[in-house]
């Protein structure tokens, strides 16, 4: 049985990567991916483990006379630097994902300190304004995988593009096609001031020249200190198919909803507890439920997890 064959290069100046063979195309969170072969070209910025994708955390100020800038953030300081009389930026900020609050203490040269506090929140689901990521896939589907070496079908292509419109708002467009199938979408991620990342899509897919149909997305994350939560809907209006469901027949659903909460009450002692609800309604009426609980717990000992 063969399961992939495939060459990759990738190139670390232009974060580029260049994929021929068997792969499974990229996705967004309102579509959905296929396995190919073909010629796929996308974005890699894992060859540049130093780069950081998303907006970080940005203060700047002004001090009246010269003195020390000392940052903490969530009560940790992270970061001291001197400062001349004027406005200043502070550098070296700690990567950080979802809310906090940071404080930054002004210090001058009589020992006089003034202390300013505000709360933030920064989404990795952003690009810093001004960055783009993409994913174009040609080539033909795969079908059968796991059962037969060589079944292919016909040609498609998939392709995203997502742009940091600002460090606030994050656009993205996603179009698939094949000879019976044609896809087009628009969808943006956003973050409303420290309450979450806000997350909204629409698409319209036309099969056969005469079956159309319609998909919306919309969706909330929050990611704090001590809890998070994850919340996802998605609907469609007539006959909504992407290449995923033209590829294996499989059932298309006509609506879905999914939630997520986790809580960690006592720092890492109590370990983490989790919630989750998943919702499905295809097509043909048929309803599935599935609820679960979960609790985790990280230790230099023994990792352990339910």
């Amino acid at each position: 049985m063969r399961y992939d064959t495939t060459w990759k290069y990738s190139d670390v100046n232009r974060l580029i990567s260049v994929q021929v063979g068997d792969f499974i195309s990229d996705s967004l969170t309102w579509s959905n991916s296929v396995h190919m072969a073909g010629l796929r070209v996308s974005r890699n910025f894992g060859v540049r483990p130093d780069l950081v994708t998303y907006p970080l955390l940005n203060w700047s100020g002004s001090a009246a006379v010269p003195g020390t800038v000392n940052l903490f953030v969530n009560g940790y300081k992270t970061s001291s630097q001197s400062v001349n009389a004027g406005p200043y930026t502070l550098t070296n900020i700690p990567f950080i994902n979802g809310a906090g609050e940071a404080t930054v203490v002004t210090t001058d040269a009589l020992g006089r300190q003034v202390s300013t506090t505000l709360p933030f929140y920064v989404s990795n689901k952003l690009l810093a304004r001004g960055l783009s990521d993409f994913d174009f896939s040609a080539g033909a589907l795969r079908r059968d995988y796991g059962t037969k070496s060589n079944d292919y079908g016909e040609g498609a292509f998939s392709g995203i593009y997502r742009y940091g419109l600002t460090n606030r708002i994050t656009g993205s467009v996603h179009s698939e096609a094949s000879e019976k199938l044609w896809l087009a979408g628009a969808g943006a991620d956003f973050t409303p001031g420290q309450w979450g990342t806000l997350s909204l899509s629409v698409s319209h897919s036309q099969y056969n020249s005469r079956q159309n149909g319609e998909q919306y997305t919309s969706g909330w994350s929050y990611y704090g200190r001590h809890w998070s939560m994850n919340l996802q809907h998605i609907n469609t209006s007539g006959t909504y198919l992407d290449l995923s469901n033209d590829s294996n027949d499989a059932p298309s659903s006509h609506s879905s909803d999914q939630a997520t909460f986790s809580i960690t009450p006592a720092g890492q002692t109590a370990g983490t507890f989790g919630l989750g609800y998943f919702a499905i309604r295809a097509d043909d009426g048929i309803r599935t439920r599935l609820a679960n609980a979960s609790w985790s717990h990280a230790s230099a000992a023994a990792p352990a997890s339910v």
